[in-house]
């Protein structure tokens, strides 16, 4: 037990050390995080991590729990208003890299794997949608435009419900022999989302009248807690999805003050900023353990040649997908911009439940766990890169900011030292 406590505490020293290189290099805390736990687990052994353990059964846990506080604290940061044009094109963006990466993948693996059309389009759908605890953890700090964190937040936080829900359709046609149907598809998707956003605005408006009745200020933040996990459940037990009405919470808590006055109702702040800074400790200490977590389920025999070489592929796939609907739907957006938005799909902990749900099924499909983790790990680095790049852009631009003001500095001490010698010229001719 001493030793766990001991890599706990560890945990969290390495990533408050991850944030720092990142803010120093934008080499991205997820993949030092991600080396972390590679090392505590796979390779050096020091926690148990085989398929009995109870680091892989309480898998679904913690995936959960890592959605839940950054999908949240993504949502309260969230403005609505100034982000409103950009919502629909972020959600027609969303469903056609999601559908294109599918039909990429489902291709590929048809042509250069043998495999079967729906096994194919099933491994696309696992590893079809970014990861949004990833995502946001990157893009927040980032110097990208409102614009594009809006259409990536929306993105990966749509994401999570499209792989699960797609992957569970696609596991019943496999398992009943049947064709694909859109309209079954596409039914599920509209009620899980609808579910959702009505779930949420509800909790976020029962929450605003209880503040506002009641003025509670001590132990406000664990009963909003509370309350959060009591939506994620509930939207779930309903076949909604969690993650999009935990997001909707959110959205609705953080733009509470405008809202109410567009209603011209005068609501009290049903986030205080002492719940927020608290907040942003929960989901340092969250998304620290979520990257390591990730780092723990890979191993060793995940690295063969013909998985390497597959994963590649999958990546490259992606990449192409995003980049030609990119093109189609976001032609404007500024260079730096677009290099985020193609290299922003790390996938996650959603990609790796739903990668064990073919095997729990019947369903035996050749090394498809080992495409998924290795996916997992390969587009996480894939993102690192892209902000890594982003960055030194950023960089370059900033010494000629520097210069400017320097240089406008200088001229205002020349303007002002000019004053002062015409001044005392006056005096000294009066």
């Amino acid at each position: 037990m001493a030793i766990e406590f001991l890599i706990i505490g560890i945990t969290i020293v390495m990533g408050f050390l991850a944030n720092q290189i990142f803010d120093r290099t934008r080499v991205s805390q997820v993949i030092l995080l991600m080396l972390f736990g590679f090392l505590l687990g796979p390779v050096f052994g020091l926690l148990d991590v085989s398929s009995e353990s109870v680091i892989v059964s309480i898998l679904p846990f913690i995936a959960s729990l890592a959605l839940i506080f950054l999908l949240f604290d993504g949502g309260i940061e969230f403005d609505i208003f100034s982000l409103a044009k950009t919502i629909p094109k972020s959600m027609l963006f969303t469903l056609l890299v999601f559908a294109l990466g599918m039909i990429f993948i489902g291709a590929f693996t048809v042509i250069a794997l043998g495999w079967n059309i729906l096994h194919g389009l099933l491994l696309g759908a696992v590893v079809g949608g970014s990861s949004g605890a990833v995502v946001i953890a990157l893009v927040e700090r980032t110097d990208t435009k409102k614009e594009t964190k809006s259409l990536l937040t929306v993105e990966s936080t749509l994401t999570d419900a499209l792989v699960i829900i797609t992957a569970v359709v696609l596991i019943g046609l496999i398992t009943a022999g049947a064709a694909p149907s859109v309209g079954s598809l596409v039914g599920l998707f509209l009620s899980s989302f609808t579910i959702a956003i009505t779930l949420g605005i509800i909790a976020a408006l029962v929450w605003i009248f209880l503040m506002n009745r009641f003025e509670m200020h001590l132990y406000s933040y664990m009963l909003m807690l509370a309350l959060l996990f009591g939506l994620f459940s509930l939207t779930e037990l309903v076949n909604g999805s969690g993650g999009i009405a935990v997001f909707v919470f959110g959205v609705i808590l953080g733009n509470a003050r405008k809202l109410g006055k567009i209603a011209k109702v005068e609501w009290v702040n049903p986030v205080s900023r002492t719940s927020r800074l608290f907040q942003e400790e929960v989901t340092f200490f969250v998304r620290t353990f979520f990257f390591v977590y990730v780092g723990l389920l890979l191993s060793l025999n995940y690295f063969s040649p013909l998985v390497v070489g597959v994963s590649i592929a999958i990546v490259a796939l992606v990449v192409l997908g995003r980049f030609l609907i990119q093109k189609l739907i976001l032609p404007d957006i500024p260079g730096r911009d677009r290099g985020i938005v193609v290299t922003m799909m790390p996938r996650g902990l959603a990609a790796a439940v739903v990668a064990t749900l073919p095997l729990t099924a019947g369903i035996m499909i050749p090394f498809f766990q080992e495409f998924v983790f290795t996916t997992i790990l390969f587009t996480n680095i894939a993102a690192t890169v892209g902000v890594f790049a982003f960055g030194k852009e950023v960089e370059k631009e900033e010494p000629k900011k520097e210069n400017e003001n320097c240089h406008s500095k200088n001229n205002n001490k020349e303007n002002n030292h000019k004053k002062e010698n015409n001044k005392k010229k006056k005096k000294t001719s009066s």
